[in-house]
């Protein structure tokens, strides 16, 4: 009886821990809503805020604005957002315009717009005066008749995508669409990245000096984590897998680097369906992966 009754104090104080700040005001304080920065090994970011770590719940592609006072990520079918005001980070809150099941939102470096995937077409849902706007396909060269998978933003807005559209070798291939003259132009591939294995989600630093994304390569248990630097001649390095201490024998994946380029953010999950698979968002220093000029 004892034991039993143990194990069901043990599980109130388990719910307890992954429920705090869903309902308390403020839901968090400080930096990275407050959680103790990460080492070179992922954990976890903001278990029991963002991340539950129960099984078969759903956390992925968290972003931070430029001036890391917003937070955006999908949970179960939706995508909610949080911000760090004079009281500390508010409950997070779903964006009701983006709708059930998008892949891979991204929030805008100025917190403005939220881009994310539906059915393989990019979109972006606009912040106004009056809340957030109906959604809004992107049409070329952003999207393209062939299928997206994948992608993030310089702070200049240049796209970095993965697509298997024309040009490239057909499985996935990784491209950058430039911002210039407040437009975005032709597609441009990144050809030593692009092999015959099927690279995805590239997420590029602010400054466009490197990226990372995920592929399946050989000695991959599961889609592991790359990393690229671009040199100075514009190309980019041969990849380099980052390792036992970031990747899993899970799915790792849809990268994000953090606008101080100091974080990896990236997500783990054991399938990529929401509604019958676990996913929770990762973090993990960058020091040791990047030469100091690039840090």
């Amino acid at each position: 009886m004892k034991q039993i009754t143990k194990k069901i104090g043990w599980l109130v104080a388990f719910l307890g821990i992954n429920t705090v700040g869903l309902c308390a005001e403020p839901f968090a304080k400080g930096p990275y809503l407050g959680q103790i920065p990460p080492g070179p090994v992922a954990q976890v970011f903001a278990p029991g805020l963002i991340s539950d770590i129960r099984p078969q719940t759903w956390e992925s592609n968290g972003t931070f604005s430029a001036n890391g006072k917003t937070f955006c990520f999908a949970r179960g079918k939706g995508v909610f957002i949080t911000e760090n005001t004079d009281r500390g980070w508010t409950t997070p809150k779903r964006i009701k315009s983006v709708p059930e099941t998008p892949w891979a939102p991204y929030l805008s470096w100025d917190a403005k717009s939220i881009y994310f995937m539906y059915s393989h077409d990019l979109y972006r849902c606009t912040r106004t005066a009056r809340g957030w706007a109906k959604l809004q396909k992107l049409g070329p060269p952003i999207s393209s008749p062939d299928a997206e998978w994948g992608f993030s933003l310089a702070a200049d807005n240049s796209f970095y995508l993965a697509s298997t559209r024309k040009g490239g070798r057909g499985s996935g291939d990784i491209w950058c669409i430039p911002f210039v003259d407040n437009t975005w132009s032709q597609a441009i591939n990144i050809p030593v990245i692009n092999t015959r294995y099927s690279d995805g989600a590239p997420g590029v630093a602010p400054d466009e000096s490197f990226l990372v994304f995920n592929s399946v390569r050989p000695g991959c248990q599961g889609a592991d984590l790359y990393l690229s630097l671009r040199q100075s001649d514009g190309t980019w390095t041969t990849p380099k897998n980052l390792g036992p201490r970031v990747n899993s024998a899970y799915l790792d994946i849809c990268p994000y680097i953090s606008p101080d380029k100091k974080y990896l953010f990236f997500t783990r999950s054991d399938g990529f369906d929401p509604r019958k698979h676990s996913a929770n968002i990762y973090w993990v220093e960058l020091k040791e992966h990047l030469p100091e000029s690039y840090r």
